[in-house]
Parts: structure tokens; C-alpha cells; sequence
């Protein structure tokens, strides 16, 4: 049904009980607030600008934590750790890796959403 590595409903469903309309709100209203951290986050890296990229970065840790994308709290972290380290070119590995994680992240909330509320 859902790859639990990518969104993890477990804790949504545990909150929302029944209430699939508010886990699709929720989820949507995470990707919009996480399209706008990943576009400072992009421009951040492209300006090597360390505390923008640490800004961005946990506030999208956080947010994913938060609903489960597990994937996407997992890069995160990772690119925390490589920017204490210095590591920018691990930085931007870290970026396309989150950007491709974002978009599974996207897909698995439009499969929740067509299986809880058919068109």
C-alpha cells in the first residue's frame, strides 16, 4: 500500500484517528511550507551560505519529522552533519538527494489523497 521508507503513516493516523481529510491537509500544507525551505536551502548552497542551509535544512528536518517523511528527516540530517563538516560538496549531493526524496515525498501524499478521496 505505502513505502513506510518514504512516509511513514503510522503517527498521522495515531493523531487524526479517522479523519483523512485533515492527514491530506496536513500533508499538503508540509509540502508547500517544505517547497519554500527547499528553495531557500537551494539558494543558500548556491551562495555558500552556511547559516541559510542550516536554517532551511532544520526546519525541513523538523517538519518531516513531524509527519512522517522519513526519507526526507533522514537527509536532513545527514546534510546538518555535512555542513558541520564543512563538506559542501557532500552538501550538494545532499540537495539533489533531498529534491529527489521530496518529489517520492509528493507522489506518496497524491497516492494518499486518490486512495482516501477518489475524484
Amino acid at each position: 500500500m505505502f513505502d513506510n521508507a518514504i512516509l511513514d503513516f503510522t503517527r498521522l493516523r495515531e493523531a487524526f484517528e479517522d479523519d483523512t481529510a485533515g492527514i491530506v491537509e496536513l500533508l499538503e500544507m508540509a509540502l508547500d511550507t517544505g517547497a519554500r525551505h527547499l528553495a531557500a536551502l537551494r539558494d543558500g548552497v548556491a551562495g555558500c551560505a552556511a547559516e541559510v542551509v542550516a536554517r532551511a535544512a532544520h526546519s525541513i528536518k523538523g517538519s518531516s519529522s513531524n509527519i512522517g517523511a522519513v526519507r526526507v528527516a533522514h537527509l536532513t540530517e545527514m546534510l546538518e552533519d555535512a555542513l558541520r563538516a564543512k563538506n559542501w560538496t557532500e552538501v550538494e549531493r545532499l540537495v539533489i538527494d533531498l529534491d529527489a526524496a521530496y518529489e517520492q515525498l509528493r507522489e506518496a501524499v497524491a497516492n494518499y489523497r486518490a486512495q482516501v478521496a477518489p475524484p
